[in-house]
C-alpha cells in the first residue's frame, strides 16, 4: 500500500509541475520579494540594511497571491474517486505536493538572501530561522486553500475567496488601530494572525507557540476539508462520527490554547540577544533580599505590538533566575490608580494612534518597567523590545545593590551647545543609565563645581577651554575622581556653513593628551570606507549619492563592535603606554594640511574631492583613537605621576546632532551613541556591563562596500542574479511543462 500511495503521489505531483500558474506563481513570489527589499527599501541608496527580517516580511504579504495561485485547480478532480484512497490520503497527497513547491519557492529566494553578504554580514540563524517558520506558515496556508477548495466547486470564485481571507489573517491584528474593539476580539483577532506569529522567527527565535499555532491550524483546516468532501459526497454521518470530529476539533484548539501557557523559546541568535547572560545570573546571584519587578503594560500595546510579548517573556525568564525576584504585571487600562501611581513616580505615558473613518484618536499608553529593592526604586519609563533590556535592567540593579549612581560629567568646550548642537547626548545616555551634569567652561564656579563631582569626563571640543580650566580638568584626573573621554582635536570646521577647516584657538586639552603619548598629526584623515551622502540640485528635482572619503565608516572592531562614523578626524601617533583603540581600514590615507592659508586648511568639498586624482596617496591603516590606561606625567599641575585612563576620539563633531543628520538617513545612525555608551561603562569601571551592552549590538550597516564603483558592480550582480537568472530558469521550467502537457495530448 505504501508503494502504491508513493506512485499517486509522484504521479500528482508531476501533474501538479505541468500546470502554468505553478510558474507563475513562483515567478511573482521570487521577483516580489527581491524587488521589494532592494528596491522599495532603498538598498543601494544609503538606507540599505543587512538584517534580513526586511527581506522576509514581505513573504507573508505576497503569498496572499501567490499560494492561492499555486492551489489554483489543484484538487483531485471526479474520476480520481475510482483510485482506492481514502478522503485523508487525498487531501494529504494533494496538500504535500504543494508544499513541495511551495518549498522550492523559498528555495529559490536563498540566492537574494545570501547576495546580501556581499554588502555587510547577514546572521545565517535569523536565515535559518526565518526559513522554518515559513515552511510552517506556508503548510498552514496551503492547508487553508485546500480547505476553500472544498467549500466552493468553481476554481475561480476559490481563488478569489482564498486571496480574501488570507489578506484578513495576515493583517486582522493591525484592525484596532482603525477600529475599536471589544479586548476579547482583538485578543482573538492577534492570535490567529499569521504575521503575528512571524515575529520571533525574524529575531533568531525558535517559539513554540508559533509552530504549534501553524502545526494546530494545519490540522483543522484539513480535517474541515474532509469534513467538507465527505458532506458533498451525501455521505451520513453516525452519532460516533460526528462526536469524533468534534473532538478533534477541540483538541486542537485547546493545544494552540495551552500553547501560550506552556511553550519553550529557543533563542539561536549569535548574541544570545533574548536570553538572560551568566553575567546576570551572577548579579542575581548577589541579591540578599527581595526584588520585585513590576511590569506596568497597556494592553492597548500588547495587542498591536508582538514585540511585547518579548518584553514579558524576557522579565519572566529573568524573574526565575533568583528566589528572591518577584514578577507581576500590571495593566494601567484596567485602573486609573495605576495610571495616577506612574504619574506620581514620573513615568509619563505615550500616545498610540488609532485611525476611524471619520477621525484620529490618541491613547495614552505604558511600557515601563519598576524596580523595587529594600525601598529604593528604579524605572525604565518606556520600553518596546526586549533586544537591550537585559543591560537595563542589570544597570539598574547594580545601582539599587550597590546604591551607587553612574555620573557622567559633560564639557562642550568648543563654544557649541550641548542642549542645541549635541542634544542627542543627554537623552540618550539618560536611558542608559547615566546621570548628565553638564559644566559650563564660562562659569566662574567651573572648579569650584568639578571638585564636587566624580565618575567619567566627557569632554567634546577644547577650541574655548582656556588654560586654568584645563588645569582643573588635569587635577580631577589626576586626583582620580574619574577617567576620560576626549573628543578634541587642533583642528574645527565651519560644519553650519562652508566645512572650511582651521586651526582651534586653544589646543590645552589636545597638548595634555600629547602630553601622555597621543600625538595629533597635521593631518585630516580619509578612508575609501566612508559616509554615502545625499546632495540635491538647487531645485531639488535630482539628488546624487557621493562617497565623501573625509567622514570615515570604521569597520566593526574590537571597540566598536557596530563600526562608527569620524568627521574630519585627526590621525594619531602613539607613544609611551597610550595603545590604538580605533582604527581605519588598510585603504585609508591623510590630506596634508596648508597652514599658508589659515582660514582654509584644506579642500572639503565632496564633488571636488570625488574628481581628485588619488592614486599619489599613501593606502594604510591608520589610528584615529587611542586609549591611555596606566601612570602617566603631569603637564600643569605639581605632584607625582598617577595610574588613570583616558580614551581619546580626535574628532569633536562624531557625537553632534547635524553631522548624524547628514549620515544617518532616513531611520538614523546611532552607532556614534552607542560606542559612547560602551566607552564610558569602561572608563566608569563596568567592563563586565559594556560587554553585556556590546550583545545587544549587532551591525547592519553595508560596510563591505568600499567604494561607488564596487557598489555599481555589485549591484549590476544582483540585478542580474535576481531579476533575469532566476526568473529565466522559473520560465524554462514553465516552457518545458507546457511542451511536454502539449506532447502528451
Amino acid at each position: 500500500m505504501n508503494k502504491t500511495l508513493l506512485n499517486i503521489f509522484t504521479a500528482r505531483f508531476f501533474k501538479q509541475l505541468k500546470m502554468s500558474h505553478v510558474y507563475i506563481s513562483a515567478l511573482i513570489f521570487t521577483v516580489f520579494t527581491a524587488a521589494d527589499f532592494y528596491l522599495r527599501h532603498q538598498f543601494f541608496n544609503g538606507s540599505g540594511s543587512s538584517d534580513l527580517v526586511l527581506y522576509f516580511s514581505s513573504i507573508p504579504f505576497i503569498c496572499i497571491i501567490t499560494i492561492p495561485l499555486l492551489c489554483f485547480k489543484t484538487s483531485f478532480s471526479f474520476y480520481d474517486d475510482f483510485i482506492p484512497l481514502t478522503g485523508l490520503q487525498k487531501i494529504l497527497i494533494n496538500y504535500s505536493g504543494l508544499l513541495l513547491i511551495y518549498i522550492a519557492n523559498l528555495i529559490l529566494i536563498i540566492p537574494g538572501l545570501l547576495l546580501v553578504n556581499l554588502f555587510g554580514t547577514i546572521e545565517v540563524s535569523q536565515l535559518l530561522v526565518c526559513l522554518l517558520c515559513l515552511i510552517f506558515y506556508g503548510s498552514s496556508v496551503i492547508a487553508l486553500c485546500i480547505l476553500i477548495s472544498k467549500i466552493f466547486n468553481s476554481t475561480v470564485i476559490s481563488l478569489l475567496v482564498s486571496i480574501l481571507i488570507l489578506a484578513l489573517f495576515n493583517s486582522c491584528h493591525l484592525f484596532t488601530l482603525y477600529v475599536s474593539l471589544p479586548s476579547f476580539i482583538e485578543s482573538f483577532l492577534r492570535e490567529i494572525s499569521f504575521a503575528w506569529h512571524f515575529d520571533a522567527a525574524g529575531k533568531s527565535i525558535i517559539d513554540t507557540r508559533d509552530i504549534i499555532y501553524f502545526l494546530m491550524t494545519d490540522a483543522v483546516f484539513i480535517t474541515l476539508a474532509i469534513l467538507i468532501e465527505n458532506l458533498k459526497k451525501g455521505k451520513v454521518f453516525s452519532f460516533k462520527n460526528k462526536f469524533s470530529y468534534f473532538v478533534k476539533l477541540a483538541v486542537f484548539f485547546l493545544v494552540i490554547l495551552n500553547s501560550n501557557k506552556y511553550y519553550k523559546r529557543i533563542d539561536v541568535s549569535k548574541n544570545k540577544t533574548y536570553t538572560p547572560s551568566v553575567f546576570s545570573k551572577q548579579l542575581i546571584s548577589t541579591i540578599s533580599d527581595s526584588v520585585k519587578i513590576t511590569y506596568y503594560c497597556s494592553s492597548s500595546l500588547s495587542r498591536l505590538y508582538p514585540q511585547i510579548r518579548d518584553v514579558k517573556d524576557f522579565l519572566t525568564s529573568y524573574s526565575i533566575l533568583g528566589k528572591d525576584i518577584s514578577f507581576i504585571i500590571k495593566d494601567p487600562d484596567k485602573d486609573n490608580e495605576i495610571k495616577n501611581l506612574l504619574q506620581n513616580m514620573g513615568i509619563q505615558s505615550q500616545q498610540l494612534r488609532s485611525v476611524s473613518e471619520n477621525s484620529t484618536e490618541f491613547t495614552a499608553v505604558y511600557s515601563a518597567i519598576v524596580i523595587e529593592y529594600q525601598g529604593n526604586t528604579e524605572v525604565i519609563p518606556f520600553i518596546m523590545s526586549a533586544s537591550s533590556l537585559e543591560y537595563d535592567l542589570a544597570g539598574r540593579l547594580i545601582h539599587l545593590l550597590s546604591q551607587t549612581v553612574r555620573n557622567v560629567n559633560i564639557i562642550i568646550g568648543n563654544g557649541m551647545s550641548l542642549s542645541t548642537d549635541y542634544d542627542y547626548i543627554e537623552p540618550w545616555l539618560s536611558s542608559q543609565g547615566f546621570v548628565c551634569n553638564e559644566l559650563n567652561i564660562y562659569q566662574n564656579d567651573f572648579e569650584d563645581a568639578l571638585l564636587h563631582l566624580n565618575g567619567p569626563l566627557l569632554i567634546i571640543g577644547d577650541g574655548n577651554i582656556p588654560i586654568e580650566k584645563a588645569v582643573a580638568i588635569e587635577s580631577y584626573i589626576m586626583e582620580k575622581r574619574g577617567n576620560a573621554l576626549f573628543a578634541v582635536s587642533p583642528y574645527k570646521s565651519d560644519i553650519e556653513n562652508s566645512w572650511y577647516i582651521s586651526q582651534n584657538r586653544y589646543t590645552n586639552i589636545v597638548e595634555l593628551a600629547e602630553n601622555w603619548g597621543v600625538l595629533f598629526k597635521p593631518e585630516i584623515a580619509a578612508d575609501v570606507s566612508c559616509a554615502r551622502i545625499s546632495m540635491y540640485s538647487d531645485d531639488n528635482t535630482d539628488s546624487y549619492i557621493i562617497n565623501y572619503p573625509q567622514w570615515i565608516s570604521l569597520l566593526p572592531q574590537e571597540n566598536a563592535l557596530s563600526g562608527l562614523v569620524l568627521y574630519w578626524s585627526t590621525p594619531l601617533e602613539l607613544s609611551g603606554i597610550a595603545e590604538p583603540y580605533l582604527v581605519t581600514s588598510p585603504a585609508s590615507y591623510s590630506y596634508k594640511l596648508d597652514f599658508d592659508s589659515p582660514e582654509n586648511l584644506l579642500q572639503t568639498n565632496p564633488f571636488l574631492l570625488e574628481e581628485q586624482n588619488k592614486s599619489d596617496f599613501e593606502y594604510k591603516t591608520q589610528i584615529v583613537g587611542a586609549r591611555i590606561k596606566g601612570k602617566v606625567p603631569r603637564l600643569y599641575t605639581a605632584g607625582s605621576d598617577e595610574e588613570i585612563e583616558v580614551i581619546v576620539i580626535p574628532d569633536q563633531y562624531f557625537l553632534n546632532t547635524l553631522m548624524n543628520g547628514y549620515t544617518g538617513n532616513d531611520t538614523g545612525d546611532f552607532r556614534n551613541f552607542s560606542f559612547l555608551t560602551n566607552a564610558l561603562l569602561k572608563l566608569n569601571g563596568e567592563e563586565e556591563l559594556a560587554k553585556l551592552h556590546s550583545k545587544t549590538t549587532r551591525d547592519t550597516t553595508l560596510y563591505k562596500i568600499q567604494d561607488q564603483n564596487e557598489l555599481l558592480k555589485l549591484k549590476t550582480l544582483v540585478f542580474i542574479i535576481l531579476f533575469a537568472v532566476i526568473p529565466l530558469i522559473i520560465i524554462a521550467g514553465g516552457f518545458v511543462a507546457f511542451f511536454k502537457t502539449k506532447k502528451l495530448k
